[in-house]
C-alpha cells in the first residue's frame, strides 16, 4: 500500500539519521579520547633533534633565509612554510610546534565522519575512523613537530576525493584530487608514487574521460617545480656515504608491513589476519549495504599497489624508513575495514574484535618511555646547561655521516636554536667531526677556555663518537653532563672554570 510504503521509508529515513548521529558521537568520542591520550604522552617532553630542525627553519627573521634553510633540508616545504606563518602567530614554544601535529592527527579521523564517502555505509565509516584514531605510529607522530601528522590529514583527504572522482570523473573532482596529490608531495616526496599509481588507475578504469580532464594536471606543477629545483640538493642527501637507509631484508619488510597497518607486534597481525579469515565464512546478511563502490575498492588496492611499490624500490637500493609509508595508511586502514566485510552477519562483532585488536596494541606507559628515550637524542637541556654557564661562546657539533653535506651556517643556527627562542644571542661556530677523529680532542680545543661545546651524536651510524665517545678525562675542569640512550647521546660542557 502506498502510504505503507510512504510511512516505511519515512521510518527508514528516521532511523539512518539516529544511526548517522550515534556514529558521529562515537566518532567523536574516540578522537577525543585519543587526543587526551597524546596530550599525555607528549606532557612536558623536549624536543628531539629532528623537532630542533623544524624550529630552526621555520623562525628565520627572513622569507629569503627561510627558503635557503628550506631547500638546504632533504624534506619538501609545505609543513616548513606552514610552521613558519604558525610560529609567527604562536611562537616557538614546545607547545606551539607540536599543537598543529596533534590537531592535524585529530583532523585527519575526523574527516570519514564528516565528509560523505560514496559507497562507504555508518559503521565502514565508523570503523575507518577510530582506526586512524588508533593506528599506533600515529601516537607518536601527534607529538612530534615534523611533517607527517600534516601527511596523514592529505593523505586522507586525498583517498576520499580519488573516491569521489573514480565514482564520477568531473573536472571539479580531478582537481580537488591533483590540488591534494600535489600538497601531500610538498609534504612529502613519496606521496608522488601513490598519486602516480592512483592516477594510472583513473585513466585504466575510464579512459577517455579520464583524458578529458587533463586540466585536472596542472596543480602538479608547484609539485613538479619544486622538485626539479630540490633535485640537486637531494642528490647530496643520495650519497652512498650520506643516506642511513638500512639494506632491506625479510626482518625489516616484515616491521614496515606492522608499521604501515599499525599493528604493535606479529600476535596481533595474526589475531587480525584470524578476523579477516574468518570473515569469508559468514554468511550474506542485510546489517548493512556492502562497501563495495568502485572508488573505496580502487582506493584500498592502489594503496596496497603502493606499499608493494615501496617494498620493491627499498629492495633495488636502500632508500626506505617506515614513516615514508605514510600516504598509504589510510587506503590501507580502509582495506581491513572491506576485508572483514562488515556487511555480512556478524559484521558487528568484527568491526568491534578489529576495533579491540588496534586498542590492545596501545601501552601508554610504554609509548611515553619509548618517546622519553627519543628525546635523548636532542640538546633542549644541553642548552640550557649553556647558558647558565657564563661561556662567552658556543661551539656545537652534529656527529652524523648527513653533516658531512651541511651548510655550517645552518648547523650553527641548529645549535644555537634554543638559546635564540629564549632570547640570547650567543655567537655559535659548527664543527665538524669526520670519522676517526677524536671529538674530545677537537672539540675541546675549538672551545678554548671560555666557549662551551654541545656534541650530539649517533654512534648507530659511522661517526666520530662511534670510535671515541665523549671521555670525561679530557674535559677536566669543566662542568659536563651526559645525556644518552643506548647510541645516540649529548654531551654538553660549559668554559673552563677559573
Amino acid at each position: 500500500m502506498p502510504g505503507m510504503n510512504a510511512g516505511d521509508s519515512e521510518m527508514g529515513s528516521a532511523a539512518a539519521a539516529r544511526l548517522s548521529r550515534a556514529v558521529l558521537a562515537i566518532g567523536l568520542a574516540a578522537v577525543a579520547a585519543t587526543l587526551a591520550l597524546r596530550l599525555w604522552l607528549g606532557r612536558g617532553l623536549p624536543l628531539w633533534l629532528d623537532e630542533s630542525w623544524t624550529g630552526m627553519i621555520a623562525t628565520q627573521t627572513s622569507w629569503s633565509a627561510f627558503w635557503r634553510e628550506a631547500w638546504l633540508d632533504c624534506n619538501p616545504p609545505l609543513y616548513y612554510a606552514f610552521m613558519a606563518g604558525w610560529t609567527g602567530l604562536a611562537g616557538a614554544s614546545d607547545t606551539a610546534l607540536r599543537l598543529p601535529s596533534m590537531l592535524f592527527m585529530a583532523l585527519a579521523a575526523l574527516l570519514p565522519l564528516i565528509v560523505r564517502v560514496p559507497g562507504l555505509g555508518n559503521r565502514a565509516r565508523l570503523g575507518w575512523a577510530v582506526l586512524l584514531c588508533l593506528w599506533l605510529p600515529g601516537m607518536a607522530m601527534a607529538v612530534d613537530a615534523r611533517g607527517y601528522a600534516l601527511l596523514v590529514l592529505l593523505s586522507v583527504a586525498q583517498g576520499i576525493a580519488f573516491v569521489r572522482l573514480m565514482t564520477h570523473p568531473a573536472l571539479g573532482w580531478g582537481w580537488l584530487w591533483a590540488s591534494l596529490a600535489s600538497l601531500a608531495a610538498l609534504t612529502h616526496y613519496h606521496a608522488l608514487l601513490l598519486a602516480g599509481i592512483q592516477g594510472l588507475t583513473l585513466l585504466a578504469h575510464h579512459k577517455g574521460a579520464a583524458l578529458r580532464l587533463w586540466p585536472a594536471a596542472l596543480p602538479f606543477v608547484p609539485a613538479f617545480g619544486w622538485l626539479a629545483i630540490h633535485a640537486p640538493r637531494l642528490a647530496d642527501y643520495a650519497r652512498p656515504d650520506i643516506a642511513w637507509y638500512e639494506p632491506m631484508s625479510a626482518q625489516l619488510g616484515g616491521d614496515f608491513l606492522l608499521y604501515a597497518f599499525g599493528l604493535g607486534n606479529w600476535l596481533l597481525a595474526g589475531l587480525v589476519l584470524t578476523l579477516v579469515a574468518a570473515s569469508f565464512f559468514s554468511k550474506a546478511g542485510a546489517e548493512e549495504k556492502p562497501s563495495s563502490d568502485l572508488g573505496i575498492r580502487a582506493l584500498a588496492l592502489t594503496s596496497l599497489a603502493t606499499l608493494l611499490g615501496e617494498l620493491v624500490l627499498g629492495s633495488l637500493r636502500p632508500m626506505l624508513t617506515d614513516r615514508y609509508l605514510v600516504p598509504v595508511v589510510p587506503g590501507l586502514l580502509l582495506a581491513l575495514i572491506l576485508l572483514i566485510r562488515i556487511d555480512r552477519r556478524g559484521g558487528t562483532v568484527r568491526l568491534a574484535g578489529l576495533l579491540l585488536f588496534y586498542a590492545l596494541a596501545l601501552n601508554p606507559l610504554a609509548l611515553r618511555a619509548k618517546l622519553e628515550t627519543k628525546t635523548s637524542y636532542g640538546f633542549a637541556a644541553a642548552s640550557q646547561s649553556v647558558r647558565q654557564s657564563g661561556a662567552a661562546h658556543l661551539v656545537f657539533s652534529w656527529d652524523h655521516p648527513a653533516s658531512r653535506i651541511l651548510d655550517a651556517g645552518s648547523l650553527a643556527k641548529l645549535g644555537s636554536f634554543f638559546l635564540t627562542r629564549e632570547g640570547v644571542a650567543l655567537p655559535t661556530r659548527a664543527v665538524f667531526l669526520r670519522p676517526g677523529e677524536d671529538g674530545n680532542l677537537i672539540l675541546n680545543q675549538a672551545a678554548g677556555r671560555d666557549g662551551a661545546v654541545i656534541w650530539i651524536y649517533n654512534r648507530a651510524r659511522i661517526s666520530a663518537a662511534r670510535t671515541y665517545p665523549p671521555m670525561p678525562p679530557h674535559w677536566q675542569g669543566r662542568d659536563c653532563r651526559l645525556e644518552r640512550g643506548p647510541w645516540v647521546g649529548t654531551w654538553a660542557c660549559g668554559p673552563v672554570r677559573d
